[in-house]
C-alpha cells in the first residue's frame, strides 16, 4: 500500500513538471515568434480599400506652436519586395524645391540636383538618430528622404483614389511660420509638393491644389508645404510597440 502511494506521488510529480516543461517550452517559443524581426517587420501592411492606412512613428521634428518636438507620424502607403513606402501624414515645413527655376529646367527637372533634395537629405535627416537612419533605404546617390511623386498622388493601390485622400493639412508649427493654408471651404487644407516637373510648365513642379485636385506651381515658390517620404528596409526593423493605428502607431527599432 505504502509502494503504490509513493508511486502515485511520483506519477503526479512527473505530470505537473512534464505540465511546467510544456509550458515553459511554449512561452519561450512565443517570445522567440515575437522577437523576430522578421516576423515583427511582416506585420506592417499597406494601403487596402478595407482596413485603410497604417501608422508608423519615427523620428521628431518641431510640431507645436512653440516648436517643440514631436513624433513624426507616418502613413505606409505600400509594402512590398521587403520595403516599405511611407509619407508623412501632416504637411511638416514649408520650402521651395528651388531657388532658380531656369536652372531646374536645364537640369531637366532632377529632383536629385534641387536644394530640397540637399536639404532633405542634409538638415531634416537629423530628426532622425543614427540607429534609425540605418532603417531606411538608400537611393543611388545615398539619399533616404524625397518627396511623392505626380503618379503616387493618382495611384489608387496607395489611397489616393480622390481628390480629398491627396488632402494634408499642416502642423501648427508650420502654419505659424508661414505655411500656406487654404479656407474653410476647403477645410483649412495646406499644399504640398511632389518631387514632378511639370510636362507643360516645366519651370514648376507639379502639386496639390485647394481640394486635393492637381496643379503645378513655380519650385522658387516659399511657402509650398513638404511632406516628407521615405522606404524603410523591413529586415533592419522590428516593431516595439503600439498598434499601427492613427492614435496609436507602432513605434520602430533597429534590429
Amino acid at each position: 500500500m505504502q509502494t503504490q502511494t509513493a508511486m502515485k506521488k511520483i506519477s503526479e510529480t512527473q505530470s505537473r513538471a512534464g505540465r511546467r516543461f510544456t509550458l515553459t517550452a511554449l512561452l519561450a517559443v512565443c517570445l522567440l515568434l515575437a522577437a523576430s524581426p522578421q516576423a515583427q517587420a511582416a506585420s506592417l501592411c499597406g494601403y487596402s480599400q478595407a482596413e485603410g492606412w497604417q501608422y508608423v512613428e519615427l523620428g521628431v521634428y518641431p510640431q507645436t506652436m512653440e516648436g517643440g518636438l514631436e513624433p513624426i507620424l507616418w502613413r505606409v502607403l505600400s509594402v512590398e519586395d521587403g520595403r516599405a513606402y511611407l509619407v508623412s501624414e501632416y504637411v511638416l515645413l514649408h520650402r521651395r524645391i528651388h531657388p532658380d527655376d531656369a536652372a531646374y529646367v536645364l537640369s531637366g527637372g532632377l529632383f536629385t540636383a534641387t536644394e530640397m533634395y540637399e536639404f532633405l537629405n542634409g538638415a531634416f535627416l537629423e530628426s532622425f538618430t543614427q540607429e534609425e537612419r540605418t532603417l531606411f533605404q538608400e537611393d543611388a546617390l545615398g539619399g533616404c528622404i524625397t518627396l511623392l511623386s505626380a503618379d503616387d498622388l493618382r495611384d489608387r493601390s496607395l489611397g489616393f483614389g480622390t481628390d480629398a485622400a491627396r488632402m494634408a493639412f499642416g502642423t501648427p508649427y508650420a502654419l505659424a511660420n508661414g505655411l500656406y493654408q487654404y479656407g474653410r471651404d476647403y477645410g483649412g487644407a495646406s499644399p504640398y509638393w511632389t518631387r514632378t516637373q511639370n510636362p507643360k510648365a516645366t519651370y514648376g513642379a507639379t502639386c496639390t491644389k485647394a481640394g486635393g485636385g492637381l496643379g503645378y506651381i513655380r519650385v522658387v515658390v516659399q511657402n509650398e508645404g513638404c511632406r516628407p517620404a521615405c522606404t524603410l528596409r523591413l529586415d533592419a526593423l522590428r516593431i516595439q510597440s503600439g498598434w499601427g493605428t492613427r492614435t496609436n502607431p507602432f513605434r520602430l527599432k533597429p534590429v
